[in-house]
C-alpha cells in the first residue's frame, strides 16, 4: 500500500526548517481576508508585534477596515512599538479598505515627514473632496519621500478634489500620481493644465514634478484632454508617461472624409471650445501626445547625461583638497618644497568665471541653475562618497544578481566588484536598470540627479539666453 509522508513536503525537508525568501519574510501580505475595522486592524498589529524582522511592504487590499481600523493601524506605525516598522516601510496597499476622510487623516500623518514610504495605494475607496483632509494630504506628502500615489477609483471626488489638492502640491519626490476614474469633467483640465505647466494658482505655490500622470476614465473630453495636452507642450518637460484613455463624454461621430489638414494641427490654433468630439480628434490627440512625451523623453536622457558627464569632471577640477602643513622631525633635514597645483596645472590659474565657462562646453543641454548647482555639489566635500565600507552590509540596499545569470547559487545575493568599497554593481549581472531588481548604483545615480534638480530638460529662465 502506497504510503504519503505527512511531515515532510515534497523535496523531503521538513515544514519547520523549509527555507522562506526573504522577500516573504518582510512582506506582510493579507488580502480579501475579511479583516473589518479595529477588530481587523488589531489581528495587523499583533502580526507585526510577533513579526521577527521589520516589515517592508505591507498589504491589505480588499478588507473592510474602514476608518477605525486604518485610524487605530496608523496610530500604531506612529507609535513607540511600531517604529521599527516605519523606519523600513517603503510600500502600503490599501485598496478597496472602505477608507474615508478620517481614515485619509489618519494616512497623512503618518506619511508627514516620513522618509521610508515610497508607494502608496490608496484606489477604490470612499474619499470625498474634503478640503482639511486633502490640504492635510498635500502638506504631508510634500514634507515627505513619497514617489507614488494612487486614488483612482474613488468616483465621489470630482472636480473639487483636483481644485483643493492639486495648487498645494509641490513635492519634488513625488513622480507618479494615479487618478483615474475619480470624476473629473472639462471643469478640471485649467486645473491640471495650470499645475503641469508650472503657473501658480492664486500663488498657492503648487508645482508639479511629475514623470507619470494617470487620468483615465473619467470625462474630459477631447476640450479638455487637448488642454492638457497644449499645457505639457508649453510648459512641461519632466512628463515622460501620460494616460488619458477612456474620457469620451459620449458616442463619437465619425469623422468625415473631407481630405482637410490633420486636426492635430488645427486644434493647436482653435480655441478649445470649438474642438469637435470626434473618432479623428481623438486619435490625433494621441499623436501629439505622443510626439510631446517622446520630446521630454529625449530631453531627459540628454539631461541626465550631460549632468553625469559635468560631475565628472568636475569634481577634480572644482573640488580643491584643503593643504596641510608639511613637517618634519628635527632629525631629518626639511622637504624640497613641492610644485604648485597651478604649475602642474595651468587651469586652475583661471579665473573662476573662465573655468566655468570652460566647464559648460561639456554640457550644452543644462541651463544655468542646473549648471550652478551641480558646481555646488561637485565643489562639497560632504557630498564625497565614503573611503572605507560600513561596518555593517546592509543586504536591503545591494545589488541583486541576475536571476538568468548561469551561477544560479549566487541568485539573491549581494553583487559587488572588487575596490570602491565594494558599492558598486558587477557590470553585466545587476537588473536594476530593467526595473525589476533594486541596484544600488542606479539608486545613487538618481540621488545624484534630483540633489542637483537635472531629473528633466530645464529651458533657460528667460533673459539669460
Amino acid at each position: 500500500m502506497e504510503r504519503h509522508a505527512t511531515s515532510r513536503t515534497f523535496s523531503g525537508v521538513p515544514p519547520s526548517t523549509r527555507p522562506i525568501l526573504l522577500s516573504g519574510r518582510s512582506h506582510l501580505y493579507r488580502v480579501e481576508e475579511g479583516l473589518w475595522g479595529t477588530t481587523g486592524a488589531q489581528k495587523v498589529i499583533s502580526q507585526l508585534n510577533t513579526q521577527r524582522s521589520a516589515v517592508t511592504k505591507l498589504t491589505l487590499n480588499c478588507n473592510p477596515l474602514g476608518d477605525d481600523g486604518v485610524a487605530q493601524l496608523f496610530t500604531y506605525l506612529s507609535s513607540t512599538a511600531g517604529s521599527r516598522h516605519r523606519a523600513t516601510l517603503s510600500e502600503i496597499s490599501l485598496t478597496s479598505n472602505n477608507i474615508g476622510c478620517r481614515g485619509l487623516q489618519a494616512i497623512s500623518e503618518y506619511i508627514r515627514g516620513n522618509d521610508a514610504l515610497n508607494t502608496l495605494w490608496m484606489a477604490n475607496n470612499v474619499l470625498v473632496p474634503d478640503a482639511v483632509a486633502f490640504s492635510s494630504l498635500a502638506s504631508a506628502v510634500n514634507s515627505s519621500r513619497l514617489r507614488f500615489l494612487s486614488l483612482s477609483g474613488n468616483h465621489q471626488l470630482g472636480d473639487t478634489f483636483v481644485e483643493r489638492f492639486l495648487p498645494l502640491l509641490h513635492s519634488r519626490h513625488l513622480h507618479e500620481l494615479h487618478i483615474s476614474a475619480v470624476g473629473l469633467t472639462v471643469r478640471s483640465s485649467p486645473v491640471i493644465g495650470a499645475w503641469i505647466s508650472g503657473k501658480s494658482l492664486r500663488n498657492s505655490g503648487g508645482a508639479c514634478y511629475l514623470e507619470t500622470l494617470k487620468c483615465s476614465g473619467n470625462s474630459l473630453g477631447v476640450k479638455g484632454v487637448w488642454e492638457i495636452i497644449r499645457a505639457v507642450e508649453k510648459g512641461n518637460w519632466g512628463l515622460i508617461k501620460v494616460e488619458m484613455y477612456a474620457n469620451q463624454l459620449a458616442e463619437l461621430p465619425a469623422a468625415p472624409d473631407t481630405g482637410a489638414v490633420s486636426f492635430a494641427h488645427q486644434a493647436s490654433e482653435t480655441e478649445p471650445s470649438r474642438v469637435p468630439e470626434t473618432e479623428e480628434a481623438w486619435k490625433d490627440s494621441e499623436r501629439a501626445l505622443h510626439r510631446v512625451l517622446m520630446r521630454n523623453g529625449y530631453w531627459k536622457r540628454q539631461t541626465e547625461k550631460e549632468a553625469l558627464i559635468l560631475l565628472r569632471y568636475s569634481r577634480p577640477l572644482l573640488l580643491r583638497p584643503k593643504s596641510s602643513p608639511i613637517t618634519s622631525s628635527p632629525s631629518q633635514p626639511p622637504s624640497p618644497p613641492l610644485p604648485s597645483a597651478t604649475t602642474l596645472f595651468p587651469f586652475y590659474a583661471l579665473p573662476n568665471e573662465l573655468k566655468l565657462y570652460i566647464l559648460a562646453l561639456l554640457a550644452p543641454s543644462l541651463s544655468s541653475p542646473q549648471r550652478t548647482r551641480l558646481y555646488n555639489y561637485a565643489s562639497d566635500p560632504s557630498t564625497l562618497p565614503p573611503l572605507l565600507p560600513p561596518l555593517r552590509r546592509d543586504l536591503g540596499k545591494g545589488c541583486l544578481a541576475d536571476p538568468s545569470s548561469v551561477m544560479g547559487a549566487t541568485i539573491g545575493f549581494p553583487v559587488t566588484t572588487p575596490g570602491a568599497s565594494g558599492q558598486r554593481c558587477a557590470e553585466g549581472k545587476c537588473m536594476g536598470a530593467a526595473n525589476s531588481l533594486h541596484c544600488r548604483r542606479e539608486e545613487e545615480r538618481n540621488r545624484f540627479l534630483e540633489a542637483v534638480g537635472c531629473c528633466a530638460y530645464e529651458p533657460e529662465p528667460a533673459g539669460q539666453d
